[in-house]
């Protein structure tokens, strides 16, 4: 009677065509495989090792490579100093001086301009032979001696110079000096110029060694005092805190110096500069004017 049943049973499902679910056993899933072990020395690895990223090289290297190394003997260096002026320096970095410059050669035009400049102002002077044969950078080509900077006012030290020193001096007396003292000394003139020597062939204040000073050259004049027409003085003296018209003259002078010259170096400016006023009319790149 079961039997009847099971295989009536049977009959029925394969007749609807239902699949007959899966009876064996399912596949074990395989396991991972381990790393393998570590080579024996002397063999080679199973794979390669994965090279490194290699950084990216700088910005500038092509350049770098590309510029020559620097000789270790380059030329001097120049380096600007306080004043303006330049210096050269070594392989060892060491300051050296370099030679002086040859005695400027005038130039007959401008020479010649420049002494009718100073006729028109009145000023009185005596043209000399050049001066020629001192130590290397000294001398002037074609120097003049001032008597008179201005009608009735001489200079206390007759000394060779060069023109365009002697027109810078008068101009600064005719438009700066004059009308400041008149400022502060109405019924004052002046009737000489006290100074040192114009010409000297020498360095720098007078060092031993250093760059030759622009005396040497006759493109400087010192300034020690103005002599007034009651006989006082009005000497060069340090007067940065002095209060007194006396002062105010002296600094309005000064700072107007600087118009008519490269180089204005005051009484009090340095230890070298207590007793007079240093003027040059140094010539310098650009233009550039040292005024203290």
């Amino acid at each position: 009677m079961f039997a009847r049943f099971l295989a009536a049973a049977a009959a029925m499902l394969l007749s609807t065509g239902m699949d007959l679910p899966e009876t064996g056993p399912r596949p074990a899933e395989r396991p991972q495989a381990a790393e393998p072990a570590s080579a024996p020395a002397g063999t080679a690895p199973a794979t390669a090792p994965v090279p490194e990223a290699r950084p990216e090289p700088p910005q500038d290297a092509d350049k770098a490579s590309s510029e020559p190394a620097p000789a270790a003997n380059t030329a001097p260096n120049a380096a600007p100093t306080k004043d303006g002026e330049e210096t050269e320096k070594g392989a060892s970095g060491a300051e050296t001086e370099p030679p002086p410059p040859a005695v400027e050669k005038e130039d007959p035009v401008a020479l010649k301009a420049c002494l009718a400049d100073l006729d028109r102002l009145g000023t009185r002077y005596e043209t000399r032979p050049a001066i020629t044969g001192e130590e290397p950078g000294c001398g002037i080509d074609s120097p003049i001696v001032v008597r008179e900077i201005l009608p009735d006012v001489p200079l206390s030290e007759e000394t060779p110079m060069r023109c365009e020193t002697a027109l810078s001096l008068a101009r600064w007396m005719a438009e700066t000096v004059n009308p400041a003292l008149h400022i502060a000394f109405p019924d004052r003139r002046i009737t000489s110029v006290k100074n040192a020597a114009a010409y000297s062939c020498r360095n720098r204040n007078s060092a031993e060694r250093g760059k030759i000073s622009e005396h040497a050259r006759g493109n400087a004049i010192d300034i020690t005092g103005f002599v007034l027409d009651d006989r006082q003085t009005i000497a060069m003296t340090p007067r940065q805190e002095d209060s007194t018209l006396t002062g105010a003259f002296q600094r309005t002078a000064t700072a107007g110096a600087c118009l008519h010259f490269s180089t204005v170096l005051p009484p009090g400016s340095d230890a070298t500069h207590q007793d007079h006023l240093h003027l040059d009319v140094l010539e310098r790149k650009g233009g550039y004017r040292y005024c203290r």
